[in-house]
């Protein structure tokens, strides 16, 4: 098989790997991003869904920015980024790995979660590496097990991604709370979906969704409503039931061709009802496949929008 006969993203993956390729792979869809590929191996994969390796080492502050900018002019090579980091001492090459590589599998599991899109295929581009790479096959089976963790009672976890969790009332008072999960619990307000919480402490989308959970079963957040994904999940408007919107039925109308009856004297005194925009889809509103007709990636849920032999488009 080759990468033209590829009918979804993981067999396109081990398509390129068994061909040893080394260049990029542009993913439309919501969130989409890029993979890097060295000799067939996955060594990065970016996507605004989830924090980015440097995000993680930046964010917390493990190098601070300075440090950073001062390593990027003296390493203008950002493939070889991670070899000078690793020479002067600013990290170990162990953790730089793991950073790495943990910062594939979260990508990869946010660009899964959502719906898929086309692909194309480039030239290498410059990127963080921290290790010879990840083989499209552990990439699949380490997203599909992560999807499975996160399916739930709230649905698939593209669901649970959109969702804004809030805390309750002197949740912070409670004792016996690991610093990691207080430090989730600090962060959410309401507002903040989970990538929202990822990005702002810089750790990887996967764990704060687990994090969120299980502050969900001890009774620490609840759930507020999330809107519609339209690729931007953190800045989505929220639409909370019962305000009328989306959820809300909408309004009956009768033509005015009506043969009706007239109305009551009790129906005449009720109060008219206040009509709403309407909130029906635009003509043509559809996205364009980059990907040839027959083998783009398809839409799938849970496990199998990880991406296996069934055809489905995720990682």
């Amino acid at each position: 098989m080759t990468a033209a006969d590829a009918r979804n993203l993981p067999a396109l993956l081990r398509s390129l790997h068994d061909e040893g390729y080394s260049g990029t792979v542009r993913v439309s869809g919501s969130p989409g991003g890029t993979i890097h590929l060295r000799d067939g191996l996955i060594g990065a994969v970016e996507t605004p869904g989830a924090p980015t390796a440097t995000s993680v080492l930046l964010t917390p502050g493990r190098i601070d920015d300075e440090t950073w900018l001062a390593a990027c002019a003296a390493e203008r090579d950002t493939d070889r980024l991670g070899g000078y980091l690793v020479a002067a001492g600013l990290i170990g090459a162990a953790e730089l790995e793991v950073v790495c590589t943990a910062a594939v599998f979260d990508a990869a599991f946010a660009m899964a979660i959502g719906p898929p899109g086309g692909w194309t295929l480039g030239d290498p581009e410059p990127t963080l590496l921290g290790g010879p790479g990840v083989t499209p096959r552990r990439l699949t089976e380490e997203t599909t097990r992560r999807i499975t963790r996160l399916s739930g009672p709230w649905g698939a976890p593209g669901e649970l991604a959109r969702v804004r969790p809030a805390p309750v009332p002197d949740a912070g008072l409670r004792r016996g709370l690991s610093d990691r999960h207080r430090s989730v619990l600090t962060t959410v307000n309401g507002r903040r979906t989970a990538r929202d919480v990822a990005f702002t402490l810089g750790r990887g989308l996967y764990a704060i969704m687990l994090d969120l959970t299980r502050l969900e079963a001890q009774q620490l957040i609840r759930w507020e409503a999330g809107g519609p994904s339209d690729g931007r999940p953190s800045t989505a408007p929220r639409v909370v039931p019962g305000r009328g919107a989306p959820d809300a039925p909408p309004a009956r109308t009768t033509p005015a061709t009506s043969t009706a009856p007239a109305p009551t004297a009790s129906e005449k005194a009720a109060p008219l009802p206040r009509r709403r925009p309407g909130g029906a889809a635009r003509p043509g509103d559809t996205r364009a496949r980059e990907s040839p007709p027959g083998r783009g990636p398809t839409e799938g849920r849970g496990a199998a929008a990880a991406g296996t032999d069934g055809g489905h488009g995720g990682l």
